[in-house]
């Protein structure tokens, strides 16, 4: 198996049935288990505990779907220069658009992409938590709901934001490299 992160992949026969069944249908799905979970694989019930979250913040709603949600993982993977997440969340982007040029472009430069307004000011407020979180202020929820924004959807924008600092800090800590096959997917 070629490298994946600095740290050692654990061994997946040990993983609970829980998980060996989502590898199983990312196998089915996709063709290949994401690299992030198997590098987090040898810290079993880290891996666990981390899904879980990540699954729960990513759940869409009617007010957040799952688009948007993979857009403000993007923004905020592009904020921190995330290579993993920009490839494997680009990727998702691409799916959920339908459409993988401006799907890159949201990726790489949200600004020059065709989204909303409503997108726009979620995506600058997730980039600001990103490299400035001390220069967020009350104010700032009250433009998010300006646009239409629930306090529920702003307190899911935050959470996504926080989850991909979290996660894309990992990933460069660990020198977490994304599956080569994300790249040509959703073209």
């Amino acid at each position: 198996m070629p490298r994946i992160s600095h740290f050692p992949a654990g061994d997946e026969s040990k993983l609970s049935p829980e998980i060996q069944a989502l590898y199983a249908k990312c196998r089915e799905k996709l063709g290949f288990v994401p690299n992030v979970f198997l590098a987090y694989q040898w810290r079993p019930s880290r891996l666990e505990a981390w899904m879980n979250h990540f699954d729960a913040v990513m759940e869409p709603t009617e007010s957040l779907p799952a688009a948007e949600r993979e857009m403000i993982a993007v923004a905020v993977s592009m904020a921190n220069a995330c290579s993993y997440c920009l490839v494997a969340h680009g990727y998702s982007v691409r799916k959920l658009t339908r459409d993988p040029v401006n799907g890159d472009l949201i990726t790489l430069d949200y600004k020059r992409a065709e989204i909303t307004p409503r997108q726009r000011a979620m995506l600058d407020y997730a980039r600001v938590l990103t490299v400035a979180p001390a220069e967020l202020e009350e104010a700032d929820l009250e433009s998010l709901r300006e646009h239409g924004l629930s306090d529920e959807d702003i307190w899911d924008v935050i959470e996504v934001a926080s989850m991909f600092n979290f996660t894309n800090r990992m990933a460069h800590a660990t020198g977490m490299l994304p599956n080569p096959e994300y790249h040509s997917m959703a073209r």
